[in-house]
């Protein structure tokens, strides 16, 4: 299997986990990004339904290699009650509000509605919640384009604290950050051009540092809840990022300010004794199975990743922002979720492999 270049290596993670797609660099899409996710249904599509019947147990690798189809029995499944989860787009409901994937959208599943699909994993009832929720699972509280502030003005924490304490919820991921420095939205840019001075800056760390912490210690608060975090991500390394943004030294402005948020929450988790989820090692797994042309080869199938579109042999969707498609989705519940909380919390929990990934995609 070949290798990446380093241009191809930094601009794939980039479009896995930053939201920036290739065409979102350039300054015309710069000025014109539109920050809030725009509803491309005004009505909510059904929720997930089961897989077919499944055969040998067998988890998928972090390699990507051929796996059969698992099965899990009653005495494997894992000691959760409910997952929660606190967020933005990444892990809003693809089948909610947002109605992604065009005339593919019956297949296009983010990486929660595939682990309640294929492992019957409990994220709450389906249902239509109203503003600021929208539609989705009831313990799903994530809401596309929100901001650590926004986290915590709408309520998500609070929210699912409340379920917490009501005994519904064990288990909840904090997955926040990326569009406090977004390049999409501005967010980038007001750093890294002195928009924001040095004492506007240090509020805006501290904001987001007490307002991470306020999350965790609501959940905390709230009853016995098994947690993890993810970090949050820099665009700065990326080769079109520091096209737009040239200035080395402004650039490390941005990333410095990234690297005093995640220091606390590393500092927070592990006082805490949380799981910390780092978006660098996760992509790291990936580019294991990814050929010269940065294609993967998925159990026989190309998922090319420097294209976007709705057909799921794409890697990112034919939206706006460029969100994973359901084979990359999949991807993510296994070394996001699955893995990390089996190995945090001694949980059981069979990853997803190769063939049921794309029998969600609808590409077997």
């Amino acid at each position: 299997m070949g290798h990446l270049n380093r241009f191809q290596f930094v601009l794939l993670f980039c479009v896995l986990f930053l939201g920036i797609v290739l065409t979102s660099c350039r300054p015309a899409a710069l000025d014109e990004a539109d920050v809030e996710e725009s509803n491309m249904s005004d009505t909510a599509v059904s929720p997930v339904e089961s897989p077919p019947a499944s055969t040998a147990p067998t988890a998928v690798p972090t390699s990507l290699a051929a796996t059969p189809l698992a099965q899990e029995t009653a005495a494997d499944l894992p000691p959760i009650v409910g997952i929660g989860v606190l967020g933005g787009s990444n892990s809003d409901e693809y089948r909610g509000d947002d109605n992604r994937g065009g005339e593919y959208a019956d297949t296009t599943l983010g990486w929660v509605e595939q682990l309640v699909k294929s492992r019957h994993l409990n994220f709450g009832e389906w249902g239509a919640w109203g503003e600021p929720r929208r539609t989705g699972f009831a313990y799903n509280w994530a809401r596309s384009g929100a901001t650590t502030r926004e986290m915590i003005e709408t309520g998500q924490h609070t929210g699912l604290a409340q379920q917490i304490a009501a005994g519904e919820v064990s288990h909840a991921l904090l997955f926040i950050g990326t569009n406090d420095f977004s390049v999409l939205n501005g967010s980038y840019t007001a750093v890294y051009d002195g928009t924001l001075d040095d004492a506007q800056l240090q509020a805006k760390i501290d904001q987001m540092t007490a307002d991470i912490t306020t999350a965790v210690d609501t959940l905390l608060a709230a009853g016995d809840v098994k947690m993890g975090i993810v970090l949050v991500a820099d665009s700065g390394s990326l080769p079109e990022v520091q096209a737009y943004f040239p200035d080395p030294s402004k650039r490390q402005r941005v990333t410095g300010a990234v690297n005093e948020v995640n220091a606390h929450i590393s500092e927070l988790a592990s006082e805490r004794g949380i799981l910390v989820i780092d978006i660098d090692q996760i992509y790291a797994g990936l580019i294991a199975g990814m050929d010269s042309d940065g294609n993967l080869d998925f159990d026989g199938e190309k998922i090319t990743l420097f294209s976007r579109g709705d057909e799921p042999h794409h890697g990112q969707l034919g939206d706006q922002t460029g969100h994973l498609g359901t084979v990359l989705s999949g991807y993510l519940a296994n070394v996001l979720f699955v893995e990390p909380f089996n190995k945090a919390y001694s949980l059981n929990i069979q990853p997803l492999t190769n063939e049921e990934i794309l029998h969600n995609a609808g590409i077997r």
